[in-house]
């Protein structure tokens, strides 16, 4: 039985700690919305994104309402809470993800509300890890860097961490991914202030990777979430006029190893299980499947 203090609440700031523990209780799924989670563990606005069922200091599941509706480690009575609750309200996210059963539980209570402003719904997206030493396996071998992945005629092309003042070179690559993937414009709101934003912080961060040749990003991917021992690959795109020629496969071989060297010692990324091409390419890189996502796009 649930006692009393078991309901659902906005999340304060003495029981950020014991919501970050239950997050990082299973971080390769709840990487997304537990890094976010991470990041306002000090701040006085936390209620403002996340709600818990339960208690303080024993949360059931917490619940992520920012940009993205997403449930973390939530039980079914959490799920059945969080449902109940969110389709009262209007729905203010562009996206729901998170784990398949927890989504397709919460997505009950949802849709009959939300269910006509869907754009698409991508059940089914394996979340996958590099099976490296991390993972539980050995690693494949990787390039050293410089010589991540051939080149146009032979060259070989470096892999490497994009640095600050390369954003103008960066930003056609991430604007066309995310029209690629998303299919929305990421400057058509405010100017495209809030996306370059975002492209300038990763950087800074040193979050985003490249292979470029004479001043053209060819490949790029971003660590786009860390939770505890994991990091998330996010926003990952090769130039169309050079996909074929390996230049993905083999970048991503040596982006798990440098992102494990920098970042975290386990790399994962989710795809969606249409996208052939890009499976394969993950599989031979040495990625494996250690779960599914799904996200619901609005």
């Amino acid at each position: 039985m649930f006692s009393r203090g078991d309901r659902l609440r906005p999340l304060r700031l003495t029981g950020a700690g014991a919501a970050l523990e239950l997050a990082l209780s299973d971080p390769l799924p709840n990487a997304l919305g537990g890094a976010r989670l991470a990041d306002l563990s000090r701040s006085p606005g936390i209620g403002q994104e996340f709600s818990i069922f339960g208690q303080d200091r024993r949360p059931l599941g917490v619940m992520w309402h920012g940009v993205n509706l997403s449930p973390i480690s939530a039980s079914p009575a959490a799920l059945e809470a969080f449902g109940q609750e969110w389709s009262q309200r209007s729905r203010r996210c562009s996206s729901i993800v998170g784990e398949r059963p927890a989504i397709e539980a919460l997505w009950r209570h949802l849709e009959p509300s939300w269910g006509p402003g869907v754009r698409e719904a991508r059940w089914s997206q394996p979340l996958l890890v590099h099976r490296g030493a991390s993972a539980g396996g050995p690693a494949p071998s990787a390039t050293e860097d410089g010589a991540a992945a051939p080149g146009p005629g032979g060259a070989r092309l470096a892999l490497r961490q994009a640095v600050r003042g390369e954003e103008g070179l960066v930003l056609p690559a991430a604007v066309a991914m995310f029209r690629e993937e998303v299919g929305a414009d990421p400057l058509a709101h405010d100017g495209g202030r809030g996306y370059r934003s975002r492209i300038a912080h990763l950087i800074a961060q040193g979050r985003t990777y490249v292979v470029m040749r004479e001043g053209r990003v060819l490949f790029k991917a971003d660590v786009g979430a860390v939770l505890g021992p994991v990091a998330q690959i996010h926003g990952v795109w090769v130039d169309p006029a050079h996909r074929g020629e390996g230049i993905g496969r083999a970048a991503m071989a040596d982006l798990a190893r440098q992102v494990a060297r920098d970042h975290a010692p386990q790399v994962s990324l989710y795809v969606n299980d249409f996208n052939e091409p890009a499976r394969r390419a993950y599989a031979a890189a040495g990625f494996v499947q250690a779960g599914e996502l799904s996200t619901i796009l609005f």
